[in-house]
C-alpha cells in the first residue's frame, strides 16, 4: 500500500552515492515526496523546477558543488527558503552554512537518525507556521520603551520570533533564536550593520511575532556583547561626527591602483573597489556590509593620507532608461507578467566567458551607469573564472536584469541546461575560440539568440563595442537582445 504524501513534504536526495539514493523507500514510506538525481546540475533543475523544503545533498555531489549549488538556490527568491542537510566527512566546512536551518550530517550515517532529522525539520517547519499565525505577543512604542531594553527582555526569556520595526517610511526587523539576535534588516542592509544602525532609534512602532525565523544566521555574538559593541559605535560616532566625510560626500581614487600601498586591510580593498562604482559616501555606506562606523573611519585614513579625495558635486544628467517601456511591457508578455506591468519584474542575462578578465572588462564598462548593482562577492573574487551572479541591471522601472557568468569550457557544459529558463538573453564576451559551443547551444537547443561582446576595442567590428561611459552603445546592446520580444529588428541607432 503507497503512503499518503503529506503537503509540502518534499524532499530531494542528491548524491552519486548509492547510500543516499537508497534513502528513497523509507521516505516515501513515511509520506514524503521524494526526487532523486546523481549531480549537482539535476539538482539545481529539480529544485527550480518543483517546490521543495529540504534537500539532503553530499558536500563532494559531482558537477556543481554542494555549496554553491546551495548559494545560487539562496539567491533565488522561489527557492530562497530551502533548508539543507549536507552530507560528509568530519572537519569539513560549508561556506553559509545556517546553524538553525541547516543540518550536517557524518557519513557514515545512520539510516533512523536520518529519518528522524528529516521528521524534525518538518515538524519544526509546521508548528513555525502554526505559530506565525497567532496574534502578536508584543506591540508597543520606541518612545516608551527602548529597543536596547525590549531585546534584553527578550534575551533573558529566550524569545524565539521576529520583531518588526516602523520609523516613518521606514522598515525594519529584528530575528531572535532562544533570546540571540541572529540577523537584523533595515533597507538592503542586514547582519551586524543594520543591528547597529538600528540602535539608534530613538523613536517609533514595535511589535513581536512569536516563533522561530525562517532566516540565515549573520550574527553569532552574544546578545550582551552585541548591544555594548553597537552602543559604543554610536557614541564613537556621534563623538567623531564632524571630523568624518557626510554622506553626501563624492570621493574619488586619487592615485593609480597599482601605486597603492601593499599589504592594505582587507576592508580598506573592499572600499577602494566599491569606490570604482560608487562615488558617494553615502552608496558607499549601503552597498559595503562593514559597520558603518568602520568604513567613515577608514574614509577619513585614506582622506588624510592623500589616497582618496573629495570631488565637487557632478550636476545631474537625465538618462533615458536603458530600455524603452515598449520593450519592457513586451519582455514582461512574454514571461506572462502583462497582467502585472506596474510591479517589479527580474530576468537572466547570461554571460558567456572562457575567463575572468573579460567578466571584469564586461563589469567595468558599466562603472558609472546608476542602473548597475555589482555584487560583493565578485568585486571581491579573485581572477579564477566562477559560475554566479555579478551584479543586477535595472533596465526600466519595473524590470531589473540578473547579470550572471557562466563559464563556456566544455566540462561545465552540463550546467548550461538548468539556466535556460527566463532569459531574457546571452551575451558572449570577446572572440575566443572557446566560446564557440557555447554559443551553438543556447542558439541551437536553447533557441536563445547569442550577442557578441567586445569590451577591449581588439575586433570592433565583431559585435557590440562596450567602452566605460558610453550609455548610448549599452542601450544599443540591450535592444538588441529585446528584439526578440518585440519582433522588431535592432535598431541601427539607439538616442
Amino acid at each position: 500500500m503507497a503512503a499518503v504524501t503529506s503537503k509540502g513534504k518534499t524532499v530531494i536526495l542528491a548524491s552519486a552515492r548509492e547510500a543516499l539514493l537508497k534513502m528513497e523507500e523509507p521516505l516515501c514510506q513515511q509520506g514524503y515526496a521524494v526526487q532523486i538525481c546523481s549531480d549537482g546540475a539535476k539538482a539545481l533543475e529539480l529544485s527550480l523546477r518543483s517546490f521543495c523544503a529540504l534537500m539532503v545533498v553530499d558536500c563532494d555531489v559531482p558537477l556543481l558543488a554542494a555549496e554553491k549549488l546551495a548559494q545560487i538556490l539562496r539567491a533565488n527568491p522561489r527557492t530562497e527558503g530551502m533548508a539543507f542537510f549536507f552530507v560528509g566527512q568530519e572537519g569539513e566546512e560549508i561556506a553559509g552554512f545556517r546553524r538553525h536551518k541547516d543540518q550536517f550530517i557524518l557519513r557514515p550515517f545512520n539510516r533512523e537518525q536520518l529519518l528522524t532529522a528529516i521528521a524534525s525539520f518538518f515538524g519544526r517547519r509546521e508548528r513555525t507556521e502554526q505559530v506565525s499565525r497567532q496574534d502578536r505577543e508584543v506591540t508597543g512604542s520606541l518612545d516608551q520603551i527602548s529597543l536596547v531594553d525590549l531585546l534584553q527582555v527578550f534575551g533573558l526569556n529566550r524569545k524565539d520570533g521576529v520583531l518588526q520595526l516602523t520609523r516613518g517610511e521606514e522598515r525594519a526587523s529584528v530575528y531572535l533564536v532562544e533570546g540571540c539576535v541572529v540577523n537584523a534588516r533595515v533597507g538592503r542592509v542586514s547582519g551586524e550593520k543594520a543591528f547597529f544602525r538600528l540602535l539608534s532609534w530613538e523613536n517609533g512602532k514595535f511589535w513581536f511575532a512569536p516563533g522561530v525565523p525562517e532566516i540565515e544566521t549573520q550574527i553569532a555574538s552574544p546578545l550582551d556583547h552585541l548591544l555594548m559593541e553597537g552602543l559604543r559605535q554610536l557614541d564613537e560616532l556621534a563623538a567623531q561626527r564632524s571630523s568624518l566625510p557626510s554622506a553626501e560626500t563624492l570621493l574619488t581614487l586619487k592615485v593609480p591602483r597599482d601605486r597603492l600601498p601593499r599589504g592594505l586591510r582587507p576592508t580598506t580593498q573592499e572600499i577602494l573597489l566599491l569606490m570604482e562604482y560608487y562615488q558617494q559616501v553615502g552608496d558607499l555606506l549601503e552597498h559595503c556590509p562593514r559597520p558603518d562606523f568602520e568604513i567613515l573611519q577608514l574614509l577619513k585614513v585614506l582622506l588624510d593620507k592623500g589616497l582618496v579625495e573629495e570631488v565637487q558635486q557632478v550636476p545631474a544628467v537625465e538618462h533615458l532608461p536603458l530600455l524603452t517601456s515598449e520593450e519592457v511591457i513586451a519582455v514582461k508578455d512574454f514571461f506572462g507578467e502583462g497582467d502585472a506591468l506596474l510591479e517589479t519584474a527580474s530576468a537572466k542575462l547570461i554571460l558567456l566567458a572562457c575567463d575572468q578578465g573579460a567578466v571584469r572588462a564586461f563589469a567595468q564598462t558599466l562603472q558609472g551607469v546608476p542602473e548597475f548593482e555589482p555584487e560583493s562577492d565578485f568585486l571581491l573574487s579573485g581572477d579564477t573564472l566562477g559560475l554566479g551572479d555579478i551584479g543586477r541591471l535595472l533596465v526600466g522601472e519595473t524590470l531589473s536584469l540578473r547579470l550572471f557568468c557562466l563559464p563556456a569550457a566544455t566540462a561545465t557544459s552540463p550546467l548550461w541546461t538548468p539556466f535556460r529558463r527566463r532569459l531574457f538573453g546571452v551575451a558572449a564576451l570577446g572572440d575566443d575560440p572557446g566560446l564557440q559551443e557555447a554559443i551553438a547551444f543556447f542558439e541551437g537547443t536553447a533557441h536563445v539568440p547569442v550577442v557578441r561582446i567586445d569590451c577591449n576595442g581588439t575586433s570592433p567590428n565583431h559585435g557590440h563595442l562596450l567602452r566605460r561611459n558610453d550609455r548610448k552603445a549599452l542601450r544599443r546592446f540591450l535592444a538588441d537582445l529585446a528584439s526578440r520580444f518585440t519582433g522588431e529588428p535592432p535598431p541601427a541607432e539607439v538616442i
